[in-house]
């Protein structure tokens, strides 16, 4: 028993300090002000509070936040201790919630109030007090469980049942009626009605669920099955139910449930497992590799992987992560690749990635990406194929282009230069035989001039001249091939132009090309254009390959954009960069920085697009590597059509 000085004429501590401190309720004594002045051990530690805390306190006090046990304001006037103080009699049973000082949280109590006397004189009042805070929380739950269980009944519709076994007869409801295709007291359900609606493929299914319920193994009924319905049809159901009675041997007597009507789960389940089935035959039988990726892993593998990466069956692949099944080399591009591919969506086009065989052997291959829900989970599918018979294909027509480029070269090298040679030959002829006649005569060596020294310098002249037109046709011959400025779809040159440097070199880094929502119409000829940026970008990509860096991702982006009335396309990569003595003299013939190149592809470039009416600049981007940007006159929108 714990009091302060002033409970002295108030309680004998001899006779109640051992009463107060063994009981399992919180006691609490109050002077007749309502003023707590002694308390047993219980009682602080129920509310949270420490006896010199809670001494001096009154019932009254508004910072225990005390609330009625429907929730609403408790005043302190009402507090049992003051009604006992007020009218000197008892009060019992009193429901209120406080909230703890120290805790911060609120506890329940049920709370009786008995006035405390002296020589028949009210001296103050005791209150005794339980915590019911776990109890109150249970009830809420169980409340809460039945009116979820009510609302569940109702919202989806569940039939019920309640079957006494020994007599077979079945109690259900109006809604298990319906879920057969009956009104209400249409039909009279019984155990044996039950069981004749029964599909015959459920019943050893079932017959062995209710064994497991007769021999004691179970005491709940969770079993999926088929009953009948009244058009000849099947509706899946969903039976739980439990046994609510027993005899003296422990056979159920009384089972009750519900039932759930499951046959569109039933069916998307099968439609789901036909769906699975033809996915796998398609799979199992298509001639390139499939692989399905979670969590970057290996979760399945089509025959073709296992021939593809020489594995020995299915399960060597099956757990292997992407990492170990590729080269180092591709691992930058791939974790690239990886974050597209999981976006809803996503798919990474066609590239040219290298794997690791399981014989350690790497082998270039043709992947495709994309995302996909594999039995519910988000998953990467991923197609393969050989890349070496493509590479061989396209190394022979390189070659063969390269062949034929090379002798078509020197038939309009041997052409050009036989019309040249036979344009220029006569008057060449002529000029050269009057000169001679004229040096002849100036040296006194020619008597009898066969012609005067005024007509050979007139003929030379006219020699002169004619070798100049020849001159002058042939380059107007040669400027025949350019056309007049035309709109054309920037975006599919572009797309065309990445597929040929792509064909041509095969690239293992990353191509971006980036257009803005409205792509602007450029003024130019489409074949030129496409040469020019078919140059920068094969450049870009032999640039980007000088570099052999682990790890590192070569990473090209071509990029358009509109700057006043010109429309420009820039070519950015992260290779070397062009060495700063050759940039004053880039766009120069002959000048490269390539071994063994001529230097003559920066400066038909250049030349072509000065022709174009446009630009070709160098520069050095923010990050290094090279930027090209190749600047064209937009065609504007005037009355009568677009005009460059």
């Amino acid at each position: 028993m714990k009091s302060s000085p002033d409970t002295a004429y108030l309680l004998d501590q001899a006779l109640l300090t051992a009463l107060f401190d063994s009981l399992l309720e919180g006691v609490v004594v109050y002077d007749h002000a309502g003023r707590v002045v002694a308390a047993n051990e219980t009682a602080p530690e129920i509310l949270g509070l420490s006896l010199a805390e809670i001494t001096g306190e009154t019932a009254m006090d508004a910072e225990w936040r005390a609330v009625s046990a429907d929730g609403g304001p408790f005043p302190g006037k009402q507090h049992p201790v003051m009604i006992c103080l007020e009218t000197g009699a008892p009060v019992r049973d009193v429901i209120m919630g406080v909230t703890s000082r120290a805790r911060r949280e609120r506890r329940w109590l049920r709370v009786h109030a008995s006035p405390l006397r002296v020589k028949s004189k009210l001296v103050g009042a005791f209150a005794c007090f339980e915590d019911i805070t776990d109890r109150r929380r249970i009830e809420a739950q169980l409340s809460e469980a039945h009116e979820e269980l009510e609302l569940a009944l109702v919202g989806a519709s569940l039939g019920t049942y309640d079957a006494h076994l020994p007599s077979g007869r079945a109690e259900v409801n109006d809604r298990y009626l319906a879920l057969l295709g009956y009104a209400p007291g249409e039909l009279a359900m019984s155990v044996a009605a039950w069981m004749d609606r029964v599909n015959l493929e459920d019943l050893p299914r079932i017959q062995s669920h209710y064994d497991r319920i007769v021999t004691g193994d179970l005491r709940h009924v969770d079993i999926e099955y088929r009953l009948r319905h009244r058009d000849g049809s099947w509706v899946w159901l969903h039976d739980r139910g439990r046994v609510f009675s027993t005899d003296a041997q422990g056979q159920p007597i009384r089972i009750a449930g519900t039932l759930l009507d499951i046959t569109a789960r039933k069916q998307a389940e099968l439609a789901l497992q036909e769906s699975e089935a033809r996915y796998r035959t398609v799979v199992e039988s298509a001639p390139d590799a499939i692989l399905i990726f979670f969590d970057q892993r290996v979760v399945m593998a089509n025959p073709a992987s296992v021939r593809l990466f020489l594995a020995s069956s299915e399960q060597e692949l099956i757990g292997r992560d992407v990492w170990s099944l590729t080269s180092p080399r591709s691992h930058p591009m791939l974790r690239g690749r990886i974050g597209r591919a999981l976006k809803p969506g996503g798919v990474s086009p066609i590239a040219e990635v290298e794997i690791n065989r399981c014989d350690g052997t790497p082998l270039p291959v043709d992947g495709v990406s994309a995302a996909i829900e594999y039995q519910g989970r988000r998953a990467v599918h991923v197609m393969m194929r050989d890349a070496t018979p493509r590479k061989q294909a396209e190394a022979l027509v390189r070659q063969h282009r390269e062949e034929m480029e090379r002798t078509l070269a020197l038939q309009v090298a041997h052409q050009t230069v036989a019309g040249i040679a036979h344009e220029l030959n006569q008057p060449l002829n002529a000029i050269t035989t009057l000169a001679e006649a004229a040096r002849q005569q100036l040296h006194g060596c020619d008597p009898v001039p066969v012609v005067p020294v005024a007509s050979a310098l007139e003929g030379i002249a006219q020699g002169a001249q004619r070798a100049g037109r020849v001159v002058h046709e042939l380059m107007g011959f040669l400027r025949q091939a350019e056309r007049t400025p035309e709109a054309f779809d920037l975006a599919a040159l572009l797309q065309e132009v990445v597929v040929q440097c792509q064909a041509g070199r095969p690239f293992a880094g990353e191509i971006e090309v980036r257009l803005p929502g409205d792509l602007p119409q450029v003024a130019g000829n489409a074949l030129q254009i496409e040469k020019i940026v078919l140059n920068l970008l094969r450049n870009a990509v032999e640039a980007c390959q000088s570099v052999h860096t682990p790890g590192r991702l070569c990473r090209i982006v071509i990029e358009v954009f509109e700057v006043a009335r010109s429309v420009c396309l820039q070519v950015d990569d992260n290779g070397p960069g062009v060495p700063a003595e050759l940039v004053p003299r880039l766009f120069q013939p002959f000048v490269s920085s390539k071994p063994g190149g001529l230097g003559m592809g920066l400066a038909i470039s250049h030349s072509l697009a000065r022709s174009l009416g446009g630009a070709l600049a160098y520069e050095v981007p923010p990050g290094g590597g090279a930027r090209f940007r190749l600047t064209l006159p937009a065609i504007e929108e005037i009355a009568g059509g677009p005009r460059a």
